[in-house]
């Protein structure tokens, strides 16, 4: 399974401190078609505060698995201390995902795994913390048939996986701002030898996108 780290960011690498262009990156996010998104947990909080004041209550509706539109992507999100307990259903109605997958651990509170099967929503355990992700990368292909996994996420996640050797793409639409004192740079946590190659450049809407192949020695 193809791993791509897709990001928004301004010109001096932050993630957060400017008017990030939403329909650009999903848009771009779309043409990789991939089967799984995983979405940081933080990501998700963030995207929920950011877009309702206050979130809709549950529905009868929620608390069943949706019919899946194979044309809509699996949201992945590790979620091991049940931060999005409560919360799940706005993600169900939202309709950008064909449903929600959660990555649970030794450590994640038995209610949140009540809440979770109580709901249908499919989870997997990882065992101890942290999340070994090349071990729930091949459970992932293997149960969900994904060929492309995208990652939507921050910079703990995204260095994460970078520093773990298990991306193979970056995506990285970039933004005609400075962050300045504002800035979350999206590489703070990388350790990583990060020598790239570029496989494509184009300007999107006053935007730079800029599409990256992580070299296979800075994966070792």
């Amino acid at each position: 399974m193809k791993i791509v780290l897709h990001n928004s960011v301004s010109l001096d690498g932050s993630l957060l401190g400017f008017d990030a262009d939403l329909a650009a990156h999903y848009r771009i996010a779309g043409g990789f078609k991939a089967g799984i998104h995983l979405v940081g947990s933080e990501t998700a909080l963030v995207g929920l505060k950011t877009f309702f004041r206050k979130l809709p209550a549950e529905r009868e509706s929620d608390l069943v698995k949706p019919d899946a539109n194979p044309r809509l992507p699996l949201w992945v999100i590790p979620d091991t201390h049940g931060r999005l307990k409560n919360k799940l259903h706005v993600l169900r109605q939202a309709g950008y995902c064909r449903d929600v997958v959660i990555l649970t651990a030794s450590h994640t509170p038995k209610g949140y795994l009540h809440y979770l099967t109580e709901r249908h929503y499919d989870w997997h355990y990882m065992g101890k913390r942290p999340v070994q992700y090349d071990h729930a990368f091949d459970v992932l292909a293997r149960e969900y048939k994904a060929r492309t996994l995208l990652v939507d996420a921050g910079k703990t996640l995204n260095g994460i996986l970078l520093n773990a050797g298990l991306v193979d793409e970056i995506s990285l639409l970039v933004h005609p701002a400075l962050a300045g004192s504002g800035r979350f740079p999206l590489f703070a946590d990388l350790k990583a030898d990060g020598r790239l190659r570029l496989l494509k450049h184009k300007g999107v809407a006053g935007k730079l996108w800029l599409h990256y192949r992580v070299d296979a020695a800075a994966k070792k």
